[in-house]
């Protein structure tokens, strides 16, 4: 344990160093208002996508909790200067991401509720603490998208959460199952921003493409060197694919093309002779209501596919280098999206194009198949996700109490 300790440390940098210097004062100042807490009886819950982050699940929860519930002492962490504390920063008890108080607070919280594993001040550093069970840290993951996959490094061993919140039927028995959680651990109570999805309108003038991301592009320096990759070539093909551009301008349909975050350094490489194309790099403000506004979607793997399943509209799946994916960046779970996806899985671009047309003039309606797995892998498909997560949690209180 000690030697595996002393690894960990190896990969700290000097702001890493820093905080493990003042960590001794941070636990003090802890301490001393954990008291103060206790004294007064009083539980703060902490909510944080990332130090730059309000978009998604613990935005949206956090929104609802401050509008519902604003008597509750619950904060959101976040860096002040970055764009999307525009989001936030009308519904109060913002805490600056990294300060002091962001340390104070984590430490004492009764709940910290995250959407990835670490929303707290320092990665490193807490990753350490909550591995060896030095501390707790009583952290919600509501989660980014639905796990799809077998994602080794959710499990319990390496998480410990409190409560992993699921989104669908499916993935919750899987967890349940293969992830190591006590089962009171795991809960299927849906995710926040689904609540947003609920019979939501659409735009039938609007359809989008989401690519997700290869871990084997993650040593690629330039953009001379990324137009060599196969991901490249694929999307750059279908952007300007002369089928595509003809049906989108005869119909006056706008095409976005939405860059991963890890995509972003690259995005000059791309470009498209059809002015219905719009490329667009990675904008978490936007990304949520052009999931919920598009009238269908194409990806890959992305559990993208997942809010638009909820929704009930089309989408397509096209993996042209499928094998690949799975021996060198995820390895398959439970999901299969042949026999339990939500739209046809194709391989090559002439067929996307052909069934993306297809879907247009149908008029965007979701084959009985496809309907019947949203029905299967949703048991839950309301508007009430963040009800049924705010009194989880309070439940979860009272029982620590």
């Amino acid at each position: 344990m000690i030697s595996k300790f002393i690894k960990s440390i190896r990969y700290l940098n000097v702001r890493d160093l820093f905080d493990v210097l003042f960590l001794p004062f941070y636990l003090i100042f802890s301490l001393v208002y954990k008291i103060i807490l206790l004294v007064i009886k009083k539980r703060i819950w902490l909510v944080c996508e990332g130090r730059n982050d309000a978009r998604d699940n613990g935005y949206v929860f956090y929104k609802y909790i401050r509008e519902k519930y604003p008597e509750v002492p619950v904060y959101y962490v976040i860096d002040k200067k970055c764009e999307a504390y525009d989001n936030v920063k009308d519904l109060g008890n913002i805490i600056q991401f990294g300060s002091l108080k962001h340390w104070v607070y984590y430490l004492c919280a009764s709940k910290n509720i995250i959407i990835h594993k670490a929303g707290n001040p320092n990665e490193k550093i807490f990753y350490v603490l909550h591995y060896y069970g030095i501390i707790n840290g009583h952290r919600i993951f509501l989660q980014h998208g639905v796990t799809m996959n077998n994602v080794k490094y959710l499990y319990y061993k390496k998480t410990r959460f409190e409560l992993f919140i699921c989104g669908a039927k499916p993935e919750y028995e899987y967890i349940k199952k293969n992830f190591g959680y006590p089962k009171q651990n795991i809960c299927y109570l849906g995710f926040p921003r689904f609540d947003n999805l609920y019979n939501r309108r659409i735009n039938k003038k609007q359809i989008a493409i989401f690519p997700t991301w290869r871990s084997w592009l993650k040593d690629l320096k330039s953009v001379e060197e990324f137009k060599k990759t196969d991901y490249y070539k694929k999307y750059q093909s279908l952007l300007n694919n002369d089928d595509l551009i003809k049906y989108l301008e005869k119909r006056g349909i706008t095409l976005y093309f939405y860059l991963h975050k890890n995509v972003d350094r690259f995005s000059k490489a791309f470009d498209s002779k059809c002015n219905n194309i719009k490329i667009i790099s990675s904008n978490m403000s936007i990304i949520l209501n052009l999931i919920a506004e598009s009238a269908m979607i194409v990806t890959d793997y992305s559990s993208i596919s997942i809010d638009c399943a909820y929704m009930k509209k089309p989408l397509i799946y096209y993996q042209f280098d499928k094998k690949k994916f799975r021996l060198s960046h995820l390895e398959e779970g439970y999901f299969s999206y042949e026999k339990m996806g939500f739209g046809p899985v194709v391989l090559n671009e002439n067929e996307l194009v052909r069934k993306l047309i297809n879907y247009c003039d149908s008029g965007f309606k979701m084959e009985s198949k496809y309907l019947q797995n949203v029905d299967n892998f949703f048991t839950i498909r309301d508007n009430k996700n963040c009800e049924r997560i705010y009194n989880k949690i309070k439940t979860l209180d009272r029982k620590e109490g």
